[in-house]
């Protein structure tokens, strides 16, 4: 199933329907809608997201922390309306990156697919070193940069191998998993809540901080953090049965539901962190902590194991994305050819989830050797991720009114959605990397405008040296000859 409004059944005129589809090699229509759904939940990891997220945000914004959250949440919830609009009418396997091609052209969507991929490698980066720092808790070790490090690198090699081995599997754990490890989050936060508490404690100064707007905007963006990977679903357009329905629904069901519960879990943690020393709420495990000093060791186990497991579902689920978007790349020759080969037996594109194994586990592994803290590293690269998701997310939502109107389907909601989410999208963008004036803040923005130079640079050479090779750029899933009735078209090769 491809484009709705494909050259083959426009007006109910034949044409030419090709031999192979262009993203051929992939499991086709393998995938059921939970096993979809799955893959947005795994990549946005929401119960590690309910634990880790809000006490970033509120080191950074104080008393802000909880509009933040409700404006992340907004901004999110209209992207994924505007990225529905393309999902139920192509099947892609690059995601936002092809969507954004087919409003903005080759140009833009090189850029955005560049900002997607420092998305999603950066933040599986962020969740490999989370998955360690809770598994010592488990094994009973402290989070050392060192003991962090080793943990990182078999739990990478792990995440390589099963998403090479197929995303079937991994996604039904995943998301029994994460509705396991969700439950486990509520629960400890519910005990908390209802556990005696005395006055306020030394973090209530950083809790109660007065706002501003550098921490409102860069509270958004970190807030922004907690949903990143909702729309990966969008790359399983090949693999899922129905495409355009269960695409869509998982875009948008993902982030509404998850929504409410980070707000629920940033609510109770400004109450209880309040009341906590300025060391929990500095620490890399902060409820994981207050559960530890309520005498709560058991649960706190199951609660590190529950957290462990969803970060690194994040991991594969990210990883899977990852490597969709650059086997679009190689498939449409942007990039090495190699990057669009699929295993023969496992049909995953093994090249490219190869190819990025040695960046998601080597750069988090060296940032910890070298001496980086782990909460620091994990709150760098999850603000690295955020900047390339807005962008991505930005540049989509404005492709999207665009594409409507080349297929005569504009219609007033969609164009105003779409503005605004893009408006919303740049606006936040700009104010974060502004207001970022937090601990290292202007390291991060710069090591994210150093990960997007070559990817700008490389859109720039081929748009003027050889622009011949953009055009492929956007490919989706075709109608192919063997999948309509003998004789009602004629084929191309």
């Amino acid at each position: 199933m491809g484009q709705r409004t494909g050259p083959a059944t426009r007006r109910g005129v034949p044409g030419r329907l090709p031999a192979r589809s262009p993203v051929a090699g992939l499991r086709r229509r393998g995938l059921t809608f939970p096993e979809v759904l799955a893959q947005s939940v795994s990549a946005l990891a929401p119960s590690a997201a309910m634990v880790v997220v809000p006490s970033i945000v509120l080191v950074e914004s104080g008393a802000a922390t909880l509009p933040a959250f409700g404006a992340a949440t907004a901004l999110v919830l209209l992207v994924g309306w505007c990225l529905t609009q393309f999902g139920r009418r192509m099947a892609a396997v690059g995601g936002t990156y092809s969507y954004t091609a087919k409003g903005l052209g080759p140009v833009g969507a090189l850029a955005g697919g560049w900002a997607l991929l420092v998305g999603y490698a950066a933040v599986a980066m962020s969740a490999l070193v989370g998955a360690s720092v809770y598994l010592a808790g488990v094994v009973g070790l402290r989070p050392t940069p060192l003991v962090v490090a080793a943990l990182a690198v078999p739990l990478g090699l792990l995440a390589t191998l099963c998403t090479v081995r197929g995303i079937q599997l991994s996604a039904r754990v995943a998301l029994a998993l994460e509705l396991l490890s969700t439950v486990v989050v509520l629960a400890v936060l519910g005990v908390l809540l209802l556990a005696p508490r005395g006055g306020p404690g030394t973090a209530a100064p950083v809790v109660d901080a007065g706002v501003e707007w550098g921490g409102v905007a860069v509270g958004v963006v970190l807030g922004v953090t907690a949903f990143m990977g909702f729309e990966s679903a969008s790359t399983l357009g090949v693999e899922a049965r129905r495409p355009l329905v269960a695409v869509p629904r998982a875009v948008l069901w993902t982030p509404a539901v998850a929504g409410v519960l980070f707000v629920a879990a940033a609510a109770a943690q400004v109450v209880l962190l309040r009341a906590a020393p300025l060391d929990v709420l500095t620490s890399p495990v902060p409820v994981a902590e207050l559960a530890d000093r309520q005498g709560l060791g058991l649960l706190r186990r199951v609660l590190d194991l529950g957290i462990a497991a969803s970060f690194f579902a994040c991991v594969t689920g990210s990883t899977n994305a990852l490597g969709r978007v650059l086997f679009s790349m190689g498939r449409e020759g942007v990039l090495p050819r190699a990057l669009g080969r699929t295993h023969s037996r496992f049909e995953t594109p093994y090249v490219a989830l190869g190819v990025v194994l040695p960046a998601v586990v080597g750069v988090p592994v060296v940032a910890l050797a070298a001496g980086g803290g782990p909460r620091a590293v994990l709150t760098a690269s999850l603000t690295v991720s955020a900047f390339g998701y807005v962008v991505a997310y930005t540049l989509a939502c404005l492709a999207m009114p665009a594409f409507l109107r080349r297929i005569g389907e504009l219609t007033p909601l969609p164009a105003v959605g779409g503005l605004v989410a893009g408006v919303g999208g740049f606006l936040v963008l700009v104010a974060g990397m502004a207001g970022a004036s937090w601990s290292g803040g202007r390291t991060v923005v710069a090591v994210f405008l150093a990960v997007m130079a070559p990817g700008l640079a490389w859109t720039a050479w081929l748009r003027r040296r050889d622009p011949g090779r953009l055009a492929a750029v956007g490919v989706y899933d075709q109608a192919t000859a063997s999948s309509v009735l003998p004789g009602s078209v004629r084929t191309s090769r």
